[in-house]
């Protein structure tokens, strides 16, 4: 009987603590941080991830900037640090005095801490951008306009393209005073991007870009982020959001085309 009951329980103890990481080895902790207890707060500017191209750096900066921003909006007796431009950083000022870089200050608690002492600050968010995943996928199906009148509408055929852009990052909250972390996840927006042309234009249509795709993330990934952060505080921000769509009803040989 008690073979039985070590074999039940071990294999069910090592699955609870598997669900505490992920495959980056981090521990995730959801339950939104205390901000409304902070005086003061650091947001640090999100850095790139390993190996990633300039752009990926410029979004970590608006992220932060965005972030930041928008929490003021909520915590108006709270201040809040961060690098506005080149010009007024003063976190970054404050790294290159304490011979710190983002990426330490991310990845070591006691660092984040020794940073936010040095600010005088109660709390420092850090983060991390991952590179953004952009897609496009072409759909062949030829689809007819459907008219006001719920039949087809003319004899032009269109077709269907789709844009994607998901940006993923990981954010930390550090109390200082005890420089223990008391917020980490991964945090990812997914925008989504319709079109549909006729196929004699296809060659005229025009597309989002991926400057424009990563502004929109820069927009979008902020938002999702502090609601997260402070889900009482701020409307419910979906991970998944359908930026553009055309205003016509397709219909193929399926029925009515969805856009989602």
């Amino acid at each position: 009987m008690i073979r039985f009951f070590s074999t039940l329980f071990i294999p069910l103890l090592c699955i609870a603590i598997a669900g505490c990481f992920n495959t980056s080895g981090e521990v995730d902790i959801d339950t939104p941080p205390p901000l409304k207890e902070a005086k003061r707060v650091a947001v640090t500017s999100f850095y790139a991830e390993a190996n990633s191209a300039d752009e990926v750096g410029k979004l970590g900066g608006r992220i932060s900037v965005n972030l930041a921003t928008r929490l003021e909006l909520i915590f108006k007796e709270t201040e809040w640090v961060y690098d506005i431009s080149n010009k007024v950083k003063p976190i970054d000022d404050k790294l290159t005095e304490l011979g710190l870089t983002l990426t330490q200050v991310y990845e070591d608690y006691a660092l984040a801490a020794k940073l936010g002492q040095a600010l005088g600050v109660d709390m420092v968010i850090v983060g991390m951008v991952e590179k953004p995943n952009l897609t496009r996928q072409d759909f062949n199906q030829h689809l007819m306009k459907q008219g006001r009148q719920g039949g087809i509408s003319g004899t032009s055929t269109y077709i269907r393209t789709r844009l994607t852009a998901i940006g993923r990052t990981r954010v930390k909250v550090i109390d200082v005073n005890s420089a223990e972390i008391i917020f980490n996840n991964r945090i990812r927006s997914y925008l989504k991007y319709w079109y549909a042309y006729q196929t004699q234009m296809s060659e005229q249509q025009i597309f989002k870009t991926e400057i424009e795709r990563f502004a929109d993330l820069g927009k979008y990934l902020p938002l999702r982020i502090a609601y997260k952060l402070h889900p009482t505080g701020f409307k419910l921000e979906e991970e998944e959001q359908i930026l553009l769509k055309p205003d016509i009803v397709l219909k193929g040989t399926g029925g009515v085309v969805e856009f989602n």
